[in-house]
Protein backbone atom coordinates (compact mmCIF):
# COMPACT_ATOMS: atom_id res chain seq x y z
CA UNK A 1 0.00 0.00 0.00
CA UNK A 2 2.14 3.54 -1.18
CA UNK A 3 1.07 6.80 0.34
CA UNK A 4 0.36 9.81 -2.33
CA UNK A 5 1.15 13.46 -1.46
CA UNK A 6 -0.93 16.09 -2.85
CA UNK A 7 -0.28 19.78 -2.51
CA UNK A 8 -1.47 22.56 -4.45
CA UNK A 9 0.53 25.28 -6.57
CA UNK A 10 0.43 27.84 -4.03
CA UNK A 11 3.15 25.37 -2.21
CA UNK A 12 6.14 27.32 -4.30
CA UNK A 13 7.80 24.11 -4.01
CA UNK A 14 10.62 23.67 -6.52
CA UNK A 15 9.74 21.41 -9.51
CA UNK A 16 12.94 19.43 -8.83
CA UNK A 17 12.13 18.60 -5.11
CA UNK A 18 8.69 17.95 -6.42
CA UNK A 19 10.09 15.88 -9.09
CA UNK A 20 12.44 14.22 -6.59
CA UNK A 21 9.62 13.31 -3.99
CA UNK A 22 7.04 12.77 -6.10
CA UNK A 23 4.73 15.11 -5.16
CA UNK A 24 1.76 16.00 -7.25
CA UNK A 25 0.31 19.30 -7.79
CA UNK A 26 -2.85 20.66 -8.76
CA UNK A 27 -2.89 24.12 -10.03
CA UNK A 28 -5.40 27.17 -9.16
CA UNK A 29 -7.14 28.60 -12.38
CA UNK A 30 -6.10 32.34 -13.65
CA UNK A 31 -9.21 34.23 -15.09
CA UNK A 32 -7.37 37.33 -16.98
CA UNK A 33 -8.02 38.97 -20.08
CA UNK A 34 -10.56 36.30 -21.22
CA UNK A 35 -8.51 33.83 -21.26
CA UNK A 36 -8.86 30.80 -18.45
CA UNK A 37 -5.27 28.83 -17.55
CA UNK A 38 -4.04 26.76 -14.95
CA UNK A 39 -1.04 28.22 -13.07
CA UNK A 40 2.37 27.85 -14.30
CA UNK A 41 1.02 26.04 -17.48
CA UNK A 42 0.62 28.77 -20.35
CA UNK A 43 2.59 31.17 -18.49
CA UNK A 44 6.04 30.91 -16.77
CA UNK A 45 5.75 33.34 -13.22
CA UNK A 46 7.94 36.07 -15.41
CA UNK A 47 5.86 35.99 -18.26
CA UNK A 48 2.22 36.43 -16.38
CA UNK A 49 4.03 39.58 -14.42
CA UNK A 50 5.28 41.20 -17.43
CA UNK A 51 1.76 40.34 -18.88
CA UNK A 52 -0.15 41.87 -15.88
CA UNK A 53 2.13 44.89 -16.47
CA UNK A 54 1.19 46.27 -19.07
CA UNK A 55 -2.88 45.54 -18.59
CA UNK A 56 -5.59 47.75 -16.70
CA UNK A 57 -7.47 44.41 -15.68
CA UNK A 58 -7.06 42.46 -12.80
CA UNK A 59 -6.71 38.63 -12.94
CA UNK A 60 -8.43 36.53 -10.74
CA UNK A 61 -8.11 33.29 -9.53
CA UNK A 62 -10.11 30.28 -8.64
CA UNK A 63 -9.09 27.13 -6.49
CA UNK A 64 -9.01 23.56 -8.17
CA UNK A 65 -12.45 21.72 -8.61
CA UNK A 66 -13.98 19.13 -6.97
CA UNK A 67 -13.50 17.17 -10.68
CA UNK A 68 -9.89 18.27 -10.93
CA UNK A 69 -9.48 16.75 -7.29
CA UNK A 70 -10.96 13.27 -8.07
CA UNK A 71 -9.32 12.79 -11.30
CA UNK A 72 -5.77 13.68 -9.03
CA UNK A 73 -7.19 10.99 -6.37
CA UNK A 74 -7.71 7.99 -8.51
CA UNK A 75 -5.41 8.82 -11.51
CA UNK A 76 -1.83 8.77 -9.27
CA UNK A 77 -3.33 6.06 -6.76
CA UNK A 78 -4.71 2.25 -6.76
CA UNK A 79 -7.38 1.21 -4.84
CA UNK A 80 -6.55 1.10 -0.93
CA UNK A 81 -3.68 3.40 -1.20
CA UNK A 82 -2.90 6.39 0.97
CA UNK A 83 -3.68 9.73 -0.35
CA UNK A 84 -2.24 12.41 2.01
CA UNK A 85 -3.75 16.16 0.66
CA UNK A 86 -1.99 19.07 1.94
CA UNK A 87 -3.60 22.56 0.99
CA UNK A 88 -3.51 26.06 1.63
CA UNK A 89 -5.31 28.11 4.47
CA UNK A 90 -9.01 27.73 4.21
CA UNK A 91 -9.27 31.20 5.51
CA UNK A 92 -7.57 32.01 2.42
CA UNK A 93 -9.12 29.68 -0.53
CA UNK A 94 -11.69 27.28 -0.71
CA UNK A 95 -9.59 24.41 -1.76
CA UNK A 96 -9.75 22.16 1.12
CA UNK A 97 -13.14 22.05 1.08
CA UNK A 98 -13.22 21.35 -1.89
CA UNK A 99 -10.52 18.45 -1.58
CA UNK A 100 -12.70 17.16 1.23
CA UNK A 101 -15.77 17.10 -1.22
CA UNK A 102 -13.79 15.31 -3.75
CA UNK A 103 -12.75 12.61 -0.73
CA UNK A 104 -16.57 11.41 -0.42
CA UNK A 105 -16.35 10.29 -4.30
CA UNK A 106 -13.25 8.27 -3.47
CA UNK A 107 -14.49 5.74 -1.42
CA UNK A 108 -11.83 3.00 -2.20
CA UNK A 109 -8.85 5.25 -1.08
CA UNK A 110 -7.48 6.02 2.49
CA UNK A 111 -7.68 9.95 2.05
CA UNK A 112 -6.14 12.23 4.59
CA UNK A 113 -7.12 16.20 3.82
CA UNK A 114 -4.51 18.50 5.90
CA UNK A 115 -5.75 21.75 6.35
CA UNK A 116 -1.98 23.82 6.39
CA UNK A 117 -3.16 26.96 8.13
CA UNK A 118 -0.40 28.43 5.53
CA UNK A 119 0.58 29.37 2.18
CA UNK A 120 3.75 29.40 0.08
CA UNK A 121 6.70 27.73 1.85
CA UNK A 122 4.52 27.51 5.17
CA UNK A 123 2.80 25.15 2.92
CA UNK A 124 5.60 24.06 0.92
CA UNK A 125 7.50 22.96 3.99
CA UNK A 126 4.65 20.76 5.95
CA UNK A 127 4.35 18.80 2.47
CA UNK A 128 8.03 18.14 2.37
CA UNK A 129 8.10 17.21 5.95
CA UNK A 130 5.55 14.61 5.19
CA UNK A 131 7.73 13.46 2.23
CA UNK A 132 10.76 13.19 4.93
CA UNK A 133 8.92 11.76 7.29
CA UNK A 134 6.87 9.00 4.69
CA UNK A 135 10.73 7.61 3.90
CA UNK A 136 11.92 7.80 7.18
CA UNK A 137 9.04 6.15 9.43
CA UNK A 138 8.65 3.29 6.40
CA UNK A 139 4.74 4.78 5.49
CA UNK A 140 3.65 5.58 8.76
CA UNK A 141 0.91 7.57 8.25
CA UNK A 142 0.19 8.65 11.59
CA UNK A 143 3.34 9.49 12.76
CA UNK A 144 3.63 11.41 9.04
CA UNK A 145 0.57 13.38 10.11
CA UNK A 146 1.96 14.35 13.61
CA UNK A 147 5.08 15.47 12.32
CA UNK A 148 2.95 17.94 9.60
CA UNK A 149 1.08 19.25 12.81
CA UNK A 150 3.95 19.93 15.01
CA UNK A 151 5.89 21.88 11.64
CA UNK A 152 2.45 24.02 11.32
CA UNK A 153 2.64 24.93 14.81
CA UNK A 154 6.50 26.25 14.50
CA UNK A 155 5.89 28.04 11.13
CA UNK A 156 6.17 31.85 10.95
CA UNK A 157 5.01 33.83 7.65
CA UNK A 158 6.02 37.05 7.00
CA UNK A 159 5.01 39.26 3.61
CA UNK A 160 6.77 42.05 2.66
CA UNK A 161 4.66 43.95 -0.02
CA UNK A 162 6.37 46.29 -2.30
CA UNK A 163 3.35 47.57 -3.90
CA UNK A 164 0.18 48.35 -1.82
CA UNK A 165 -1.85 49.01 -5.02
CA UNK A 166 -2.18 44.93 -5.62
CA UNK A 167 -3.62 44.88 -2.12
CA UNK A 168 -6.09 47.24 -3.15
CA UNK A 169 -7.58 45.83 -6.51
CA UNK A 170 -7.60 42.51 -4.75
CA UNK A 171 -10.11 44.24 -2.07
CA UNK A 172 -7.73 43.00 1.24
CA UNK A 173 -6.91 47.32 1.81
CA UNK A 174 -9.06 50.05 0.87
CA UNK A 175 -8.30 52.16 -1.74
CA UNK A 176 -8.03 55.56 0.56
CA UNK A 177 -5.65 53.73 3.40
CA UNK A 178 -3.60 52.51 0.17
CA UNK A 179 -2.98 55.89 -1.67
CA UNK A 180 -2.17 57.49 1.99
CA UNK A 181 0.42 54.30 2.27
CA UNK A 182 1.87 55.27 -1.22
CA UNK A 183 2.04 58.63 -0.59
CA UNK A 184 4.09 58.26 2.70
CA UNK A 185 6.43 55.51 1.19
CA UNK A 186 4.48 52.89 3.88
CA UNK A 187 5.27 49.08 3.51
CA UNK A 188 3.39 46.57 5.46
CA UNK A 189 4.87 43.30 6.92
CA UNK A 190 1.52 40.83 6.89
CA UNK A 191 1.64 37.71 8.55
CA UNK A 192 -0.74 34.40 9.05
CA UNK A 193 -2.02 33.86 12.14
CA UNK A 194 -4.38 30.46 12.36
CA UNK A 195 -4.13 30.74 8.82
CA UNK A 196 -5.71 34.30 7.93
CA UNK A 197 -3.74 36.84 7.17
CA UNK A 198 -3.13 39.99 9.22
CA UNK A 199 -1.06 42.88 9.74
CA UNK A 200 2.19 42.36 11.68
CA UNK A 201 4.09 45.56 10.98
CA UNK A 202 4.53 49.22 9.04
CA UNK A 203 7.78 50.12 8.22
CA UNK A 204 8.50 53.13 5.94
CA UNK A 205 10.62 51.99 3.45
CA UNK A 206 11.53 48.18 1.99
CA UNK A 207 15.21 48.46 3.12
CA UNK A 208 13.48 48.96 6.63
CA UNK A 209 11.42 45.79 5.98
CA UNK A 210 13.74 43.47 5.19
CA UNK A 211 16.19 44.91 8.12
CA UNK A 212 13.38 43.89 10.51
CA UNK A 213 12.65 41.16 9.14
CA UNK A 214 16.14 39.78 9.30
CA UNK A 215 16.48 41.30 13.13
CA UNK A 216 13.39 39.27 14.18
CA UNK A 217 14.57 36.03 12.14
CA UNK A 218 18.15 36.79 14.60
CA UNK A 219 16.26 36.70 17.57
CA UNK A 220 14.28 33.92 16.68
CA UNK A 221 17.34 31.59 15.80
CA UNK A 222 18.75 32.50 18.76
CA UNK A 223 15.64 31.02 21.17
CA UNK A 224 15.42 27.95 18.86
CA UNK A 225 16.66 25.49 16.38
CA UNK A 226 15.74 26.40 12.91
CA UNK A 227 15.12 23.56 10.79
CA UNK A 228 14.45 25.25 7.46
CA UNK A 229 14.17 28.74 5.93
CA UNK A 230 12.69 29.87 2.62
CA UNK A 231 12.43 33.09 0.76
CA UNK A 232 9.26 33.34 -1.76
CA UNK A 233 9.56 36.53 -4.05
CA UNK A 234 7.00 37.93 -7.02
CA UNK A 235 8.85 38.98 -9.43
CA UNK A 236 11.87 40.26 -7.51
CA UNK A 237 14.73 37.46 -7.82
CA UNK A 238 17.52 39.81 -6.77
CA UNK A 239 15.86 41.22 -4.20
CA UNK A 240 15.01 37.91 -2.73
CA UNK A 241 18.96 36.84 -3.48
CA UNK A 242 19.68 40.10 -1.09
CA UNK A 243 17.78 38.76 1.41
CA UNK A 244 19.66 35.60 1.53
CA UNK A 245 22.78 37.44 1.82
CA UNK A 246 21.66 38.67 4.89
CA UNK A 247 19.66 36.00 6.58
CA UNK A 248 22.65 34.01 5.52
CA UNK A 249 25.19 36.48 8.08
CA UNK A 250 23.25 34.91 11.14
CA UNK A 251 22.32 31.90 10.03
CA UNK A 252 24.56 29.29 8.39
CA UNK A 253 22.20 26.80 7.16
CA UNK A 254 20.35 26.63 3.58
CA UNK A 255 17.89 29.13 2.76
CA UNK A 256 15.30 27.73 -0.12
CA UNK A 257 14.05 30.38 -3.05
CA UNK A 258 11.35 30.31 -4.64
CA UNK A 259 9.13 31.70 -7.00
CA UNK A 260 5.67 32.64 -5.83
CA UNK A 261 2.89 32.48 -8.56
CA UNK A 262 -0.41 34.25 -9.14
CA UNK A 263 -2.47 32.30 -6.75
CA UNK A 264 -0.62 34.12 -4.09
CA UNK A 265 1.45 37.29 -5.89
CA UNK A 266 -1.51 38.61 -6.97
CA UNK A 267 -2.57 39.65 -3.69
CA UNK A 268 1.10 40.77 -2.39
CA UNK A 269 1.99 42.70 -5.68
CA UNK A 270 5.07 42.62 -7.49
CA UNK A 271 8.02 42.71 -6.06
CA UNK A 272 6.79 41.32 -2.85
CA UNK A 273 8.78 39.17 -0.39
CA UNK A 274 8.11 35.84 1.97
CA UNK A 275 9.94 35.02 4.32
CA UNK A 276 9.43 31.54 5.75
CA UNK A 277 11.11 29.48 8.80
CA UNK A 278 10.70 27.22 11.61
Amino acid sequence: MATVIVTDSSAHIPVDLLKEHGIEVVPFHIHFEGEDFLEGEKYTHPEFYRKLQHSRNFPTTSQPAVGEFIKVFTAKSAPGDNILGIFISSSLSGTVQSARTAAEYVKDRNIIIIDSLSSTLGLGFQVLKACESLKKAKENILQCIEEISAVREKIKLFFLVDNLENLVRSGRLSKALGIIGDWLGIRPILTVREGRLVLYDKVRCKRKGLQRLVSDFEKAAKKAIIEKVGIAHVDAAMEAESLRQMLSRVYSGTIMIAEAGPAVGLHIGSGGLALIYY
